[in-house]
């Protein structure tokens, strides 16, 4: 029930998000000291990002631990997405989200709930003003831990008296530090404390062709339920999940392999306003995510989620491999230091390649489902291929994920 919980919460903040970049993620006990080339401009006073939003540069652990008890009363899962930050004045409900952060690492992003006290202090709201501080003596923006660490605040000591090891400001629960972030150790992240920013201003109104269609905020359930048939000129009805895909987007579907690459469509065409006040024209299929772009003059742009960062792989899996010479049955690519082989190789070239399931994220792993049965699968950008010995030799021998349904799923929006 709570990873189920995680999901739904990571789904309304911080899946929906595109994730822009390609570029391929320790515990609080186990500390990770910063890079060398860090530490100088560390030890100068953090400042905002913007003036007007509460952004700082920040140090980060992974906090691990699973099977443990976050402050807010969570038994922590595997791949679970949280965060905690050293001051007990922002903590969330169990499974809610009253205080969020959205982090950036390397061109990725992901919003997360506080759920959890640390690293180091419990009183250290570093993303006040001094004046709402304890230690009212460092600048906004510099955790109270980053101060000792460099510059022998209180005596290098946090406020319980310990030696701080590290400079610190959050810990990243394992689903948000590998998996949405890509980390892959300890590192400086950007992070955007979300409960500070300004008050959004009103939604504009929607794109002329396109007032009907539903608004769904961060938390909302997407638009599921089935529908009657469109009259508008080219949409297309799909009577087995019971929705319409509009003219623009059905030309993108049927030009990117329809149901087989893309799936059915789960929902209707809408408005997606995530947690940080962005707002999108999405449609969710099976495997994909549409985004519709209206354009002030000519036909709209139709693109696709990167969605395979959002689905799990090992981290061994994710781990880059070192460059080699590609050849007829193995590619290297180094956009994100992963490489495609035999059945998947042939597979991904003659169902679209690059512009239909984008680059390898992973290298090929072993799976197994639910019920037992074992595949081996390897992630795209935009695509999971699965490989079943069961089948092999059949044309059924090689599939892709139904990554959006499973998401959904999990996330109890769906049976």
């Amino acid at each position: 029930m709570a990873q189920s919980r995680n999901l739904r919460r990571r789904l309304a903040v911080g899946f929906f998000i595109l994730l822009l970049a390609a570029t391929p993620a320790t515990a609080t006990a186990a500390v990770t000291p910063p890079p060398a080339q860090d530490t100088a401009t560390a030890t100068r006073p953090a400042a905002p990002v913007a003036a007007t939003t509460a952004t700082f540069r920040v140090y980060a652990h992974r906090e691990g631990l699973v099977g443990h008890t976050t402050a807010n009363g969570h038994v922590i899962q595997e791949n679970d997405r949280f965060v905690a930050l050293p001051c007990t004045c922002v903590l969330s409900s169990n499974g809610g989200d009253e205080f969020l952060v959205k982090i950036e690492y390397k061109g990725r992003t992901a919003i997360a709930p506080v759920w959890d006290v640390g690293p180091w202090n419990t009183d250290d709201n570093y993303w006040d003003p001094p004046e709402r501080r304890r230690w009212k003596d460092i600048p906004q923006g510099v955790p109270q831990a980053a101060a000792a660490y460099f510059n022998k605040h209180n005596g290098g000591l946090d406020g319980t008296g310990r030696e701080v090891r590290s400079p610190a400001g959050i810990d990243i629960a394992d689903g948000t530090f590998w998996h949405d972030l890509g980390m892959t150790t300890s590192d400086w992240v950007t992070v955007t404390f979300l409960w500070l920013q300004p008050a959004g201003a009103e939604l504009p109104p929607l794109p002329p062709g396109y007032a009907h269609l539903a608004t769904v905020r961060s938390g909302q359930r997407p638009p599921l339920d089935r529908v009657a048939p469109s009259s508008e000129p080219g949409s297309v009805y799909i009577p087995q999940t019971g929705h319409n895909i509009p003219a623009p987007i059905a030309q993108y579907w049927y030009a990117h392999g329809g149901w087989h690459t893309i799936g059915l469509p789960l929902t209707e065409l809408f408005r997606e306003v995530t947690a940080d006040g962005r707002a999108r024209l999405v449609q969710y299929f099976e495997r994909q995510i549409l985004e519709l772009i209206p354009q002030p003059a000519g036909p709209p742009i139709v693109r696709s989620d990167l969605i395979g960062y959002a689905a799990y792989a090992p981290p061994q899996a994710r781990a880059p491999v070192p460059p080699f010479a590609s050849s007829a049955d193995h590619w290297y690519f180094p956009e994100t230091q992963h490489s495609l082989s035999y059945g998947f190789k042939q597979y991904w070239l003659a169902h679209g390649g690059l512009e239909t399931f984008g680059f390898p994220i992973t290298e090929e792993f072993a799976a197994q489902t639910p019920d037992g049965r074992r595949y081996v699968a390897q992630i795209f950008e935009r695509a999971r291929f699965e490989w079943w010995p069961d089948k092999a030799g059949t044309p059924e021998d090689i599939t892709q994920g139904l990554l959006v349904s499973e998401l959904l799923r999990q996330a109890g929006w769906t049976p």
